[in-house]
């Protein structure tokens, strides 16, 4: 944590993970992307334990995109951690599982957040676009021909 790369006018900082874990989602490496007035939070598989021992680290964590934690699952995302982080925009990406991510409490808390939310599964490839003053998202949804619609999954 605390390391940091430029990528263009982006710079990277890793935020977490902040201290061991056994678990190993909540190992997941954390980056902070900052681009001019535009800022986004990866988070990996990071769940509820890593989020508070990020929450309690004093990183800033308030950003306009969100890439929301383990593809959705409920053992991230807590709402404490959303109202820290606070996102205009999130994005799950996840597709078609056993799992049936993302979860609907997850996406509840973040529409309580006040997130606009954009899903892999059923936006197809989900593209911001940042011109120094506003942000476009640019949906590329495929045409998925390989199995049944995600109200009607098969498992």
């Amino acid at each position: 944590p605390g390391g940091s790369f430029a990528l263009g006018q982006a710079v990277f900082t890793a935020l977490g993970p902040v201290g061991s874990f056994e678990d190993p989602n909540n190992s997941s490496l954390v980056l902070r992307m900052d681009c001019g007035g535009f800022s986004a939070l990866f988070c990996g598989d990071m769940e509820y334990e890593a989020e508070q021992a990020l929450i309690l680290s004093g990183r800033n964590v308030d950003v306009d995109l969100l890439k929301v934690g383990h593809h959705g699952s409920n053992t991230s995302s807590s709402m404490q951690f959303l109202w820290e982080v606070s996102p205009e925009y999130a994005a799950v990406s996840t597709a078609l599982d056993r799992n049936l991510l993302p979860k609907d409490e997850v996406l509840e808390r973040l529409e309580n957040a006040g997130a606009q939310i954009y899903r892999t599964d059923t936006d197809g490839n989900i593209v911001f676009i940042y011109d120094g003053n506003n942000v476009r998202v640019r949906l590329d949804k495929e045409e998925r021909t390989d199995y049944e619609t995600v109200e009607h999954r098969p498992f």
